[in-house]
Parts: C-alpha cells; sequence; structure tokens
C-alpha cells in the first residue's frame, strides 16, 4: 500500500505541482483529488500522499542542521535504505544537491511513508519533489532533475 503512496506523489508532481499549486487552497485539492481518483488512485492512498506533501513544508520550519554535523544512520534507516540508498544519499549531499537540511527532509520523509524499504528509484523521485517544494533550492531541484533525466554524457578519448 506505501508503495501507491510513491506512486501518488510521482503522478501528482508530473501533473498537477507547479510554483502556482497551493495544496492548502481547497478548489485546488478538490481538482487534484478528483483527478487522482479517475487515474485509478484510492481515496486512503490519496489523503495519505496529500498529506505528506504538505508536511514537508511544516517539518521544513522545524529542521536546522549544521553545515559540519556528521550524520550517522540509525540501524533503521540502515535497514529501510539498505547500502545503495544511503550511498545515494550521501552522494547527493557531497555533491551539494542535499544539503543537511533538505537531506533530513528527505529522511523524515522517508520515514513518514511507513514503508518497507526503498529503492534509489524512490530516492531520486522523493528528493526531487522535497526539493521542489523548498524555496531557494532552485538550482539544486535542477541539479538532481538533470541526474534524473538527462543521459550521461559519453567521453571518447
Amino acid at each position: 500500500m506505501n508503495e501507491n503512496i510513491i506512486d501518488v506523489l510521482v503522478y501528482l508532481f508530473e501533473n498537477y505541482l507547479s510554483e502556482q499549486t497551493n495544496l492548502n487552497e481547497l478548489y485546488t485539492k478538490n481538482k487534484i483529488y478528483n483527478g487522482l481518483e479517475q487515474a485509478g488512485f484510492e481515496k486512503p492512498t490519496i489523503d495519505q500522499a496529500i498529506a505528506w506533501l504538505l508536511s514537508i513544508n511544516v517539518e521544513q520550519q522545524a529542521i536546522t542542521q549544521s553545515a559540519d554535523a556528521i550524520r550517522y544512520f540509525t540501524p533503521y534507516e540502515v535497514a529501510l535504505l539498505d547500502e545503495e540508498g544511503i550511498d545515494f544519499i550521501c552522494y547527493l549531499e557531497s555533491t551539494g544537491i542535499l544539503t543537511p537540511t533538505t537531506r533530513e527532509l528527505l529522511l523524515n520523509g522517508l520515514l513518514n511513508l511507513n514503508t518497507d524499504n526503498i529503492d534509489v528509484d524512490d530516492l531520486q523521485w522523493l528528493a526531487l519533489i522535497i526539493l521542489f517544494s523548498q524555496p531557494d533550492e532552485e538550482q539544486a531541484f535542477a541539479s538532481m532533475e538533470s541526474l534524473m533525466f538527462d543521459p550521461p554524457v559519453d567521453h571518447e578519448h
């Protein structure tokens, strides 16, 4: 079931979210909700996905991370993400795509999904959605989008 929440979030992102989208506006929320139902998503899953999106901005206000802090992953996070997922998050942070604050938003968002495991594809989409939702993260969003959708450049010598 929770995998469906990620599917709803990706569908929402691809079809409805823009800088002008306000999920707190009743008309917008109803329009999106109806579109998601027509696309075949179940009401409880839609509710969970919208609540997840709305929670990102609330959490952002509560999270402050020092740029030089060292992040240790809990045993639960390690089990949820596996080594590949943790390596990917560390890569995003080392390249500047994720800041310590957006990293924590991503990790909190993953934990709020209450799923058994997250693969790198899910991490990419969730990171993209979180970066999109944050003010002043346009460059990080563009870098994440490029990482996901631009084909790798093949350099011949």
